[in-house]
């Protein structure tokens, strides 16, 4: 049995000196980058110190601290609306009824022009 002892390699690969010259190309992007940024966004070299901490607007969501109890009140206030009696337009004479009795009055009565069965 004879062995072979001619090698042979890939001869498509890349150049090492393109490996080089991206290398060199990043190094030089890396390094020029933060050195460039003031000439194009002159405004960020202007450091200033409030005078006072910035004041929340209107329409700004406040941070909930408990949410668990938000979302509990919010859910007591939704059944309020949901279990009880009131006005809903007191000018047309619109009132609000609890769901569960509209869906007896609606067992009772059916809807209009709905087939019933």
């Amino acid at each position: 049995m004879t062995e072979q002892t001619d090698f042979d390699y890939e001869r498509t690969d890349i150049a090492s000196v393109g490996i080089a010259w991206t290398a060199g190309g990043l190094a030089a992007f890396i390094i020029l980058t933060p050195l460039l940024m003031p000439f194009v966004f002159p405004q960020s070299m202007k450091h200033k110190n409030p005078a006072a901490p910035p004041t929340l607007s209107a329409g700004t969501p406040r941070l909930d601290i408990v949410p668990r109890e938000s979302l509990d009140r919010f859910h007591r206030s939704e059944r309020r609306l949901t279990d009880t009696y009131g006005w809903s337009d007191r000018e047309h004479g619109r009132v609000r009824i609890p769901v569960a009795r509209a869906v007896q009055v609606l067992l009772h009565k059916g809807l209009p022009g709905w087939p019933s069965q």
